[in-house]
C-alpha cells in the first residue's frame, strides 16, 4: 500500500529519449506508407502523434509541458507554412509531420532533419535527373526524406 502512495517521480532522461526514438519512428514509418499509396499523410495520424507529443512532453515537464508542447507544434507550422501557401513547395501534411516530429523530439533535432531533408531530397532529384536526362519535375514524397534524415541524425547522435 505505500508504494501507492509514493509521489510520482519523473523518468530518467535515456528512458524518455527512448520513448520520443520508438514513438516518431512508428508516426514516420505509417506516414510513409501512407504517402507511398496516396500522396497524404492522414490527419488521424498527425492527431495521435500530437496526443504521443502532448503525453511525452507532460511526461517529462509535468503541466508546464502543455506550453512546451503548444511552443513545440507552432514553430514548424509557422517557419514552412509560407512554402506552402507559396506554390505548394511542401505538402501541408509533411509541414503537420514537422510539427509532430518537434513535440516528440524538440526544436534541435526537428530542425536538422529539416535540412537534412532537403538535402537529401535534392540528391535524389539531382541523381534522378541524370539517369533520366532530364530535370525531373514530379511529385516528391517528401515523407520519404523525411524518415531518411530523421534516419541520418540517429546515426550521428
Amino acid at each position: 500500500m505505500k508504494d501507492c502512495l509514493a509521489p510520482y517521480t519523473f523518468p530518467s532522461e535515456s528512458e524518455v529519449k527512448k520513448t520520443q526514438t520508438i514513438l516518431i519512428w512508428s508516426i514516420l514509418t505509417v506516414a510513409v506508407l501512407f504517402d507511398a499509396r496516396s500522396y497524404r499523410i492522414p490527419n488521424q495520424l498527425i492527431i495521435l502523434g500530437y496526443l504521443a507529443g502532448i503525453c511525452l512532453n507532460l511526461q517529462a515537464q509535468g503541466m508546464i509541458g502543455i506550453t512546451y508542447f503548444m511552443m513545440q507544434a507552432a514553430w514548424p507550422i509557422l517557419l514552412l507554412l509560407p512554402l506552402y501557401i507559396c506554390g505548394k513547395q511542401i505538402g501541408s501534411g509533411d509541414i503537420k509531420l514537422f510539427s509532430v516530429m518537434s513535440t516528440m523530439v524538440g526544436f534541435n533535432i526537428t530542425f536538422s532533419v529539416m535540412v537534412g531533408s532537403v538535402m537529401v531530397a535534392a540528391i535524389v532529384v539531382v541523381l534522378v535527373s541524370i539517369y533520366e536526362r532530364h530535370l525531373y519535375r514530379g511529385k516528391l514524397h517528401y515523407s520519404y526524406y523525411i524518415a531518411a534524415a530523421f534516419f541520418i541524425s540517429q546515426l550521428r547522435s
